[in-house]
């Protein structure tokens, strides 16, 4: 069984993947700097078995993180609760996909690992469209990948939550809300307002941003829109374009990356 671990600055995330990259069980903790990889073990070992998963059933292990203070700290609790050796998505990690970018050692892990998944899923269904992928999470990702399989670059936005924090806390009257679906454009109060704004408004944004990359891109009609995160379905509604969610697809990328790599 293998086990993908996905470090997001909020939070993170387990995935547990049986003998034919199926993920059976999945989980997500807190992500918190002050813990020491004794006190992450104790939860990482809580919840496995919580989950009716014996460590001995764990023979593979793969991380991704975009919190660096932390990648050590949970690759050295895993060590301490199963033996395996762990693969950590980082410079030499074969993707499966080349990079158009301008330095390819800054592509965060969480963006690496969302294309293998696309561009896997591509492939699987036999499909030679480009790919535009939304990540809505801490930030909010929108990145591009063309028909030859590269990954091409895209934009980075404050996410949902950040965007919230910043209204309430960078002004005086406005107040803080919860992310939810807004019931309407116009707002008839100050946390309608918030929620129109920044719910909806991300949605315009990223039916904006896949039209310019579309421009761009060159590639007309011949494209598909994948969406994940932990606000992906608030703003998918809000949206014109048709997208497709795909809830783990960071994970299905972890689990792609760690098999192009044990084949090498």
């Amino acid at each position: 069984m293998l086990l993908a671990v996905e470090i997001d600055n909020s939070e993170i995330a387990f995935g547990l993947f049986d003998a034919n990259d199926d993920l059976t069980k999945k989980f997500i903790i807190a992500a918190n700097l002050s813990k020491t990889s004794d006190e992450y073990a104790v939860s990482i070992s809580l919840l496995l078995e919580y989950s009716g998963i014996e460590r001995a059933d764990i023979t593979d292990a793969i991380i991704s993180s975009v919190v660096p203070q932390l990648t050590d700290v949970l690759a050295t609790a895993v060590r301490s609760l199963v033996e395996v050796e762990i693969i950590t998505v980082g410079k030499g990690i074969k993707t499966g996909f080349s990079m158009k970018i301008d330095n390819p050692s800054d592509l965060g892990a969480d963006l690496v690992a969302n294309a293998a998944a696309v561009i896997g899923i591509k492939e699987d269904e036999g499909s030679g469209a480009a790919s535009i992928i939304v990540d809505m999470g801490t930030a909010t990702t929108i990145f591009a990948v063309n028909s030859s399989k590269e990954y091409i670059g895209g934009s980075i936005l404050p996410g949902i939550q950040m965007s919230i924090d910043a209204l309430h806390l960078n002004t005086a009257l406005l107040p803080t809300v919860t992310p939810t679906q807004p019931l309407r454009a116009v707002g008839k109060n100050s946390q309608e307002s918030v929620r129109s704004g920044v719910i909806m408004g991300n949605a315009i944004m990223i039916d904006g941003f896949i039209d310019k990359f579309v421009k761009e891109m060159k590639c007309n009609n011949a494209f598909e829109v994948f969406i994940t995160g932990k606000y992906a379905q608030l703003v998918i509604p809000a949206c014109e374009h048709t997208m497709r969610y795909v809830p783990e697809l960071t994970l299905q990328g972890l689990c792609r990356i760690y098999r192009n790599n044990i084949k090498s």
